[in-house]
């Protein structure tokens, strides 16, 4: 084969597809991104929502004065600002993400390099959410025996909460894990590889 059929063939509509099928497909990325963003979007609200709920409550247990509340006691329950405060560090760490994202892609629909790129992208994202979430799962489980020993001693637990706590809540957590990693491994991974082939295509 000479350089003029290897050119005829380039330039063949089977190999170059139409400008309008060209612009369907950056318009089908362009719909899943701002879909992924949007579903995103939703999930910190929710999340935020539940933060400010949990927080609101654990705050006006500290400093409202009625016995009949059952007030939480700082200087013998101070484990309970670093448990609350894990979700916290989450949601903010998740919210930068989702923000860098945009930063990065302020023009993903310009063409269809660039949305496949911002696709790529938000899959790197999703992928450190995972492991940003796991990690919080993780320390809450390492941090639930101070926390069930600290609301026995101030006599507002009995040994009712062990099974609770330290089994029911850990195997809940494994639970999630492992569907993390089946999740991230069966369709982050291969997402992430169809994402690098399509844009070095398009590239």
């Amino acid at each position: 084969m000479n350089f003029a059929d290897i050119e005829n063939t380039w330039r063949s509509p089977h190999n170059r597809p139409p400008a309008a099928q060209l612009e369907k497909q950056k318009m089908e990325f362009v719909a899943d991104l701002r879909r992924r963003r949007r579903g995103n979007l939703i999930f910190l609200g929710l999340i935020l929502s539940l933060l400010l709920f949990m927080t609101g409550k654990v705050v006006l247990q500290v400093i409202w004065s009625d016995p009949a509340l059952n007030r939480v006691d700082l200087a013998r329950e101070w484990a309970i600002i670093p448990f609350f405060a894990l979700p916290w560090i989450g949601w903010l760490l998740m919210v930068r993400l989702h923000w860098r994202h945009h930063v990065r892609h302020p023009h993903s629909d310009a063409s269809i390099s660039a949305s496949v790129a911002a696709l790529l992208d938000e899959n790197r994202a999703e992928r450190a959410r995972y492991k940003f979430i796991a990690g919080l799962l993780v320390t809450s489980v390492l941090m639930l025996p101070i926390i069930v020993y600290q609301l026995m001693e101030v006599g507002k637990a009995g040994r009712e909460i062990v099974i609770p706590a330290l089994v029911i809540y850990p195997a809940y957590v494994v639970g999630m894990l492992i569907w993390s990693w089946f999740h991230h491994q069966r369709k982050l991974l291969p997402r992430k590889t169809e994402l690098e082939a399509l844009l070095k295509s398009y590239d």
